[in-house]
């Protein structure tokens, strides 16, 4: 469980400060639009959002509320794995065991 914290933790903070990074100094609109361009962009985006689905599986099988859940899938494809570090760590701090942090509290 502590490896799990700390890997929240350090998802969350280099997003947040990729992200801050990313307001400050780009466009997103034309910044966007040239990675999109690329081929490997292409590759990086796809690779991106197909991890964000599998880890929005993950809150699927661990939260029983519906709303809770889309409320989750809103923040990851809004915030990425910064949303992704922050459920983790709010995994971590609610379960009690491995098995629950994987399953959830109704296992």
């Amino acid at each position: 469980m502590f490896a799990a914290r700390i890997v929240g933790w350090g998802v969350a903070l280099a997003m947040a400060g990729a992200i801050i990074y990313g307001f400050f100094n780009g466009d997103f609109g034309d910044e966007a639009s040239a990675i999109w361009a690329l081929p490997w962009g292409r590759v990086t985006l796809i690779d991106l959002y197909l991890g964000l689905v599998i880890f929005g599986g993950w809150i699927a099988v661990r939260e029983t509320n519906r709303t809770r859940i889309a409320l989750w899938w809103i923040a990851l494809a809004v915030l990425g794995n910064l949303a992704a570090g922050v459920y983790l760590m709010r995994a971590v701090a609610l379960s009690g065991s491995t098995k629950e942090l994987l399953m959830g509290e109704a296992s």
